[in-house]
């Protein structure tokens, strides 16, 4: 298989390894010096180009779904700073574990640090938030560079997926022609003579055994799951077997089995006959600051993660495990009585039900009731936006479902992309989010999207968040400067971008509005208007 120049030969081979390796979505934004890649990608047929306008949506938009599908997923950009706007979701992967492959093309070597249009130092742009970065240089047509090609691009996959994932980065130069022919009318080049079929080899390395397993001393012992990688069945057979309850943040997947869910409002009076001697937690457990100060409590505090992250962020543990959790679990010998199980579960059901009453009770729409009410709509995956929501889901949310949130570095930017992202990879998918959410990634609509999602947006015009923070009550003209009241018609918006809108004055209404447009399926925004000062009295009352 020959190639019109050396820039399309590139090209294919790049987008051709990726699939190879799994990669079924590229997301690209419009450009030049990407055109190449943009082309290579729309035409392999193992691999769908999916187009968003705005950069820094598309990376998001890929984040979402990488982690939608739990498989890598490439995003695409020209040169200059169209790259730069990848950033944000870079840190994102990194701190998410998400397989985000970045791919930038960029100008030859010759075109660097001289002024050229368009060109900034693109090498290692992301620095230590990827885990391995390759420059694939601008080749001439007169190498067989197919094997040195691949191997890039395999070696960049495996440090995406194997072991702790993350994100990758190759930065691919090109020379003009990067369309699919000889003579573009600005510049030629000679055909490409050498082949670029497929190679057989597989630079993925093997994953090794984890080390020695602490032994927890202590009986009274709390499992607490976070986000991660682990069985979740065989997790909550280990610890029941050993009468430990498992409290479980929305992230960890485990709602809606035999676990604890109410530890943020039990920890504001914790009885001593629920205070632990040890916790073993997993992964990164979540926005609850009083979840982490029930950690402390503990004499024994062990923070476990399969992909080696350091989670402590009271700098308290007194182990650190970068292994399986259920492999720690079946090191342990010891055992609690029946009741320390049995009042932990008590405990739980008896201030679930009060939470439900007292909730609707208000008479007042709040984004706790919000999260509540999701319970009762079935959705398949629940998309969590940062700030209030996530922390009312965690407070709030029983039933069993997908919850994925951009927790690793907690932003606000991206929810809309990465949200269409993840609804692009499967049906029912619900996000619920803020105003300024929503808002800040707005060009996330502009794109090539089909998804059935519903945005559950609870607008109080702004920041509540900070209103439980004490810039609240000593920040000079604290509303203007944190609270950013923005005034905005979403209704409008939703006009704009051609997505269907309806409003929700009541809990009843909420709740069917919502499973109305999850039925219907296509994108959907359900604003619920919150005021602030109210939602804030409902969590204070809570």
């Amino acid at each position: 298989m020959t190639h019109p120049n050396v820039s399309t030969a590139l090209a294919f081979t790049v987008i051709d390894e990726l699939a190879r390796n799994g990669v079924r979505l590229v997301v690209l934004s419009p450009g030049s010096r990407s055109a190449a890649m943009a082309i290579a990608a729309n035409e392999h047929p193992d691999v769908v180009a999916r187009v968003v306008i705005d950069e820094r949506s598309a990376a998001f938009h890929a984040l979402g779904a990488a982690k939608g599908s739990g498989r890598p997923v490439a995003v695409l950009s020209t040169s200059g700073t169209a790259t730069a706007n990848f950033f944000p979701a870079v840190v994102e992967a990194d701190m998410s574990c998400a397989p985000l492959v970045v791919l930038t093309a960029d100008r030859p070597v010759e075109l660097r640090g001289v002024g050229a249009n368009q060109t900034i130092d693109q090498i290692e742009l992301y620095g230590s938030k990827v885990r391995h970065f390759a420059a694939i240089e601008a080749p001439s047509a007169l190498s067989d560079l197919n094997r040195t090609w691949r191997e890039t691009v395999t070696a960049c996959l495996a440090a995406a997926t194997v072991g702790r994932p993350g994100p990758v980065h190759i930065n691919i130069a090109f020379r003009e022609p990067t369309v699919p022919v000889t003579d573009d009318g600005r510049s030629s080049g000679d055909v490409y003579p050498y082949p670029t079929g497929r190679l057989e080899f597989d630079l993925r390395p093997q994953v090794g055994a984890n080390g020695d397993m602490p032994v927890i001393e202590g009986s009274r012992v709390l499992v607490v799951a976070g986000d991660g990688e682990y069985d979740r069945g065989r997790l909550l057979s280990q610890a029941h077997g050993r009468n430990w309850p498992v409290l479980a943040t929305a992230l960890s997947e485990m709602r809606g089995m035999d676990v604890v869910t109410t530890y943020h409002h039990l920890m504001s009076g914790l009885p001593d006959h629920l205070r632990p001697e040890a916790v073993l937690a997993v992964g990164s457990i979540g926005p609850s600051s009083r979840l982490e100060d029930l950690v402390d409590l503990a004499a024994e505090r062990v923070r476990v993660d399969r992909w080696g992250r350091s989670i402590d962020p009271h700098g308290s543990a007194t182990h650190r495990l970068s292994a399986d959790i259920n492999e720690v679990l079946s090191n342990q010998v010891t055992q609690a009585d029946a009741g320390w199980l049995e009042n932990w579960r008590e405990a739980d059901r008896s201030r679930r039900a009060r939470l439900s009453v007292d909730l609707r009770a208000s008479g007042r729409l709040s984004c706790g009731l919000i999260a509540s009410l999701l319970n009762d709509v079935a959705w398949e995956t629940l998309v969590v936006g940062s700030s209030l929501p996530i922390r009312e889901v965690d407070a709030h949310l029983t039933r069993a479902g997908r919850v994925l949130a951009n927790r690793g570095a907690s932003g606000i930017d991206g929810l809309v992309s990465t949200a269409l992202g993840v609804a692009s990879q499967g049906r029912a998918t619900v996000a619920f989010a803020g105003d300024l959410s929503l808002l800040h990634d707005s060009n996330g609509f502009l794109g090539e999207v089909e998804a059935d999602i519903c945005f559950v947006i609870a607008d109080n015009d702004g920041g509540g968040l900070f209103d439980d923070l004490p810039l609240a009550v000593h920040a000079p003209d604290y509303v203007r400067l944190f609270v950013t009241p923005h005034g905005r018609d979403l209704g409008k918006l939703a006009a704009f971008h051609g997505i269907g809108y309806t409003e929700a004055g009541d809990a009843d209404e909420l709740a069917g509005n919502v499973r109305a447009c999850v039925e219907s399926g296509g994108i959907h925004i359900v604003r619920v208007p919150i005021e602030r000062s109210a939602d804030r009295e409902v969590r204070a009352q809570l």
